[in-house]
């Protein structure tokens, strides 16, 4: 490997710093908000493994937390009475 992917993360390895799923990292790649690339290892079989940008890990992260906050506002109940 170059030495510019070796900061790479598997989706495992990601999953650990975000404090989720394989699975969800996974789907955050496929709807484009972590960017990777799939690499697969030459002599090895199967399909590879996604390594994902730290960038994008980091910039996902900052956008999860600087998510604003919205407030529920509770209507009250309206009687059920029939008539």
């Amino acid at each position: 490997m170059s030495k510019s992917l070796t900061n790479w993360l598997t989706a495992q390895q990601t999953a650990v710093v975000m404090n989720t799923t394989s699975a969800e990292v996974c789907r955050l790649l496929s709807l484009g908000r972590l960017s990777g690339s799939k690499q697969k290892q030459p002599g090895r079989p199967g399909n590879g493994q996604w390594l994902i940008d730290p960038k994008s890990i980091a910039k996902e992260k900052r956008r999860l937390t600087t998510r604003p906050v919205i407030a529920k506002t509770t209507k009250p109940r309206k009687s059920s009475k029939r008539k």
